[in-house]
């Protein structure tokens, strides 16, 4: 699909242009989870991890968590994905279902040390910082589930149709990203993503909201609820999710923290989501309240 410009009420069409190195397009997407699970806050806690087997030493592109405490596995491929990318990609999931909650700290801790925005955390710091979750509340245990990713420039109809099999027929969570990378006249570089498979259902829904709301009115209608519109009144991601799941106990509450972010002006990530409205305002870690733009303003203007 074509990507375009727009100039003087003419669209100018930017050339697509190959991803390049396997190793950029994990630079890139490391330093931008958002890009890979739109929505969701995820946190990695390694690059290329060494995982041995029977067979020798596998190494999975990148290992992160997501707010629930669900393993993410990311693998990347160059070009188009080789068919025996699915069983590598089952290799590393094996592998991870079998690591202890230690075992994922020590994961963690050791590529922390080589993240100077981490150095120095503990696991539960960062995940307490990246996924917003205030010191008040616990945190949730890891490995819940496993989350799959195979990302490409072109993903393999066949690789597609076993993915969506296993996706559907046996509720793995696995996905299919592709990406383009497109240069314009000016040499801005715009890269797209596009979800292949994952958006499939993957379990049984007894109960769902209608869909005539988007999930921003739904996360934004929780939290005038809670506050009663009163601007002083703090919630967290929790409070949120605990209202939107009495009504819908089937919405996805990973997508909860990103809404909030996504409308939350003074939140380090605001500028990286999609919407760049004001909703919300950060008062602390994880806690916010209902922006208020006579007060709020002000401060933005500081910044």
């Amino acid at each position: 699909m074509p990507i375009f410009r727009l100039e003087e009420d003419t669209l100018i069409i930017a050339q697509e242009t190959n991803v390049g190195l396997e190793q950029h397009l994990e630079t890139w997407l490391e330093n931008s989870p958002w890009a890979i699970i739109q929505d969701e806050l995820v946190l990695w806690i390694d690059r290329q991890p060494s995982a041995q087997d029977e067979e020798g030493t596998i190494f999975p592109d990148l290992l992160g968590v997501d707010s629930e405490g669900n393993l993410v596995i990311v693998e990347f491929k160059r070009g188009r994905t080789p068919r025996d990318v699915v069983a590598q990609l089952l290799e590393y999931a094996s592998w991870a279902s079998e690591l202890s909650e230690e075992q994922i700290h020590e994961i963690a801790d050791a590529y922390f040390e080589k993240r100077d925005a981490f150095r120095g955390k503990t696991f539960f710091e960062a995940f307490r910082e990246v996924l917003d979750v205030p010191e008040t509340e616990g945190l949730p245990s890891l490995k819940r589930k496993l989350r799959l990713f195979v990302i490409a420039e072109e993903i393999h109809p066949r690789v597609a149709r076993v993915c969506r099999f296993l996706r559907i027929s046996y509720k793995m969570d696995v996905s299919c990203i592709a990406v383009s990378r497109f240069q314009t006249e000016f040499g801005d570089e715009i890269v797209n993503t596009e979800t292949k498979v994952g958006d499939e259902e993957i379990v049984t829904r007894t109960s769902q909201w209608s869909g005539d709301k988007g999930v921003r009115a739904v996360v934004q209608e929780a939290a005038q609820e809670f506050t009663r519109g009163d601007v002083n009144i703090e919630f967290t991601q929790k409070n949120i999710a605990t209202l939107i799941l009495e009504k819908y106990p089937d919405f996805n509450k990973n997508t909860i923290g990103a809404q909030i972010i996504a409308g939350c002006p003074n939140h380090g990530s605001y500028r990286y989501h999609a919407g760049n409205y004001k909703y919300y305002w950060k008062i602390g870690t994880g806690k916010y309240r209902l922006y208020d733009p006579e007060r709020d303003e002000i401060q933005n203007d500081d910044e």
